[in-house]
């Protein structure tokens, strides 16, 4: 059918009941719409090459491409088709190349490129901290086992049974390696590197079964004695720990802690969204005995914004959680815990204190107990409530351990953000 073709028109009409219904635009020359049962509508040109072949390059698909859009990529076609090109010849060489690519593509070389795809794009960029969870991922899982192998040569075999080990040695971090691998397998498809997803689509619930949650809520007495304990380690790993019990922070965030965060003269803490697992900033307060595990280990000048509190240099937060977490085991006796379970404590901890549920869960920065919509229309941040809430908690540590806290003075500066 042939007809001056326009939006409205097109709006009107029904799918064929079989077969393909083909539109020709009288207004510009070569404009095909066609039409298929299913409702797809896609937007090509009918002409020939130089050299006299028919050829037909797909343009985009109506109603996403109106029929302004569609003359003009039709016209820019049909003019680069006269000037020489072959457009479907381009772009099966396009595909070659990349499959040529693809075939001397490794793993690990793939994996590079990913990452750098991923913090650079416009659209939702990675953050920071879930940049540096793919790059461990990948340095300690993927790399070692697949890393030097040609990724068009690797098989889905290879990439289940990848994270089938982890599941078995490490449960707990096996769902986060097949969202990791998932991930990269998706983008390695899209981009050409593979012909097919090398990873179930659907498939965590079988090869990374998530563990049973768990229910760890320290005791006031084994608070009290990973508190003593905390005093064999040097004072960076001594305030680690404390300010860990006393904030409720996840480990990432503390160990990161630059001294732009802290007001030592208000006693507050904030923390900014960039860093958050929700993405959403807050503030904590900061009790006279977490305060005096600061004084600990600030500066004896005033530091710049971005210097690290925790790490080893100024330049760096504090790594090595596991070989210290292994030392405060053997040195309190505490058996069966992880960093983690201190949130849980807590948070169990401030009801029972008798802080509301949404005050202790703003308290964490918990956002999950609140539908959306609430959020949409409720935007109290509770930034009150959790200072209220944490300082209870902060109290009731330190009520725990003052026969073994000692309040160390304050060095006397500006605040640290000013």
């Amino acid at each position: 059918m042939k007809r001056d073709l326009n939006d409205a028109w097109l709006r009107t009409l029904k799918p064929p009941a079989k077969g393909r219904l083909e539109l020709r635009d009288t207004n510009t020359k070569g404009l095909v719409l066609r039409i298929t049962p299913t409702g797809a509508a896609t937007w090509s040109l009918r002409t020939q090459t130089a050299d006299g072949k028919h050829t037909r390059p797909k343009l985009g698909t109506w109603p996403a491409m109106g029929i302004s859009a569609a003359r003009k990529a039709a016209r820019a076609a049909l003019a680069s088709v006269e000037g020489g090109a072959d457009p479907i010849k381009e772009k099966k060489d396009a595909r070659a190349a990349r499959k040529a690519q693809a075939e001397a593509l490794t793993v690990a070389d793939a994996l590079t490129a990913w990452q750098a795809h991923g913090t650079a794009r416009s659209l939702r960029p990675w953050s920071p901290r879930y940049a540096a969870e793919v790059a461990r991922i990948a340095r300690h899982d993927i790399e070692p086992a697949l890393g030097k192998r040609k990724l068009g040569e690797t098989t889905r075999e290879d990439w289940t049974a990848l994270v089938a080990g982890k599941a078995r040695r490490a449960p707990v971090m096996a769902g986060l390696l097949y969202r990791v691998v998932s991930s990269f397998i998706g983008h390695a498809e899209a981009a050409g590197w593979v012909d097919e997803a090398l990873l179930p689509r659907k498939g965590a619930a079988k090869l990374a079964p998530p563990p049973a949650a768990r229910e760890r809520v320290l005791t006031d007495a084994e608070l009290a004695a990973i508190w003593k304990a905390a005093d064999r380690e040097a004072p960076k790993l001594r305030a680690f720990i404390r300010l860990l019990m006393l904030t409720a922070a996840r480990e990432g965030e503390l160990a990161d802690m630059v001294a732009g965060e802290v007001d030592l003269e208000a006693g507050r803490w904030t923390i900014p969204g960039a860093r958050t697992k929700n993405r959403q900033g807050y503030t904590l307060p900061l009790s006279p005995i977490a305060l005096a595990e600061l004084a600990t280990v600030w500066p004896n000048e005033d530091p710049e914004p971005g210097h690290f509190i925790l790490g080893r240099t100024g330049g760096n937060g504090f790594r090595g959680f596991s070989k210290l977490k292994a030392r405060l085991d053997e040195s309190s006796q505490v058996r069966a815990w992880r960093w983690h379970d201190l949130r849980r404590t807590a948070r169990t901890g401030m009801t029972r204190l008798g802080v509301p549920r949404d005050h202790a869960e703003a308290a964490i920065n918990h956002i999950s107990g609140r539908s959306a919509l609430e959020r949409t229309y409720d935007r109290h941040d509770f930034a009150p409530e959790v200072i209220a809430a944490l300082t209870l908690w902060q109290a009731h540590v330190a009520g725990l351990v003052s026969a073994s806290a000692e309040v160390v003075a304050l060095p006397k500066r500006k605040r640290a953000g000013g």
